[in-house]
């Protein structure tokens, strides 16, 4: 696999985003990202914390943990980091390559959501987190599940400057191995609509297990079991 280089990349995300985040409004993925990054923030009991956003996009969810400290986000896309300038001032926006920049120390909590599974070289992506939390702090990492994403019908093929390469979570464990333990796991959103988990998404399967048990509940159990379109992993840093 060739890489892409960073200003075909810089032109793909500004496109994506451009479709997907230039907006005020989240979509329920969204708000269950938002919901998963509270959660942790909250259950870590920060204040006045350093936080730091690798692949921000336009700062949203970062925009979601400002009560809990000082919160900064980086992204290759200099449309998306303007964008979120205007939307969310409260945060700390920086246009620029999270593999280069000096950030000036470390984090209490590092986020990254939606990133992983574009680095061409993940390991380094991993390290580099490391070296940006302090020893005892976090590593919230929400990255797409591949046993999902393959077996979705409306999944479309990279493009140009898009890296696509979802880490299974045997690959995940071992990324995060050298400088991390895992404290939480679980997932997001249920999805898949082909092959083995082509019952998950569909509408009589969901219509008559909802009236069962609920809907809700039945997206909760589904998403215990890792079947939702994200992984989200809390990690410690070793100390």
């Amino acid at each position: 696999m060739s890489v892409p280089s960073l200003e075909d990349q810089r032109a793909f995300w500004n496109s994506w985003n451009k479709s997907w985040r230039f907006r005020d409004d989240l979509d329920f993925f969204m708000v269950r990202q938002k919901e998963a990054a509270v959660a942790c923030a909250q259950r870590l009991g920060l204040k006045n914390a350093r936080i730091l956003e690798a692949g921000c996009g336009t700062g949203w969810l970062g925009n979601s943990l400002t009560d809990f400290g000082h919160v900064t986000g980086i992204d290759l896309s200099e449309q998306s980091i303007a964008d979120g300038k205007q939307r969310h001032p409260n945060v700390e926006l920086i246009c620029g390559d999270f593999l280069s920049i000096d950030f000036g120390g470390t984090f209490d909590l590092v986020i990254s959501a939606d990133s992983l599974a574009h680095m061409y070289d993940q390991q380094v992506f991993v390290n580099r987190i490391a070296d940006r939390v302090r020893p005892g702090g976090t590593f919230l990492l929400m990255t797409q599940n591949p046993l999902v994403w393959n077996r979705r019908s409306e999944f479309q093929p990279p493009t140009v400057g898009q890296i696509e390469r979802w880490p299974s979570l045997r690959q995940i464990r071992r990324l995060l191995a050298r400088d991390f333990r895992i404290e939480h796991l679980s997932s997001i959103v249920p999805g898949g609509d082909e092959g083995i988990l082509w019952w998950v998404e569909n509408r009589y399967v969901r219509g008559g297990v909802g009236r069962l048990i609920g809907r809700e509940r039945w997206r909760k159990l589904l998403e215990r079991v890792l079947l939702g379109r994200e992984f989200v992993i809390v990690a410690r840093r070793n100390g």
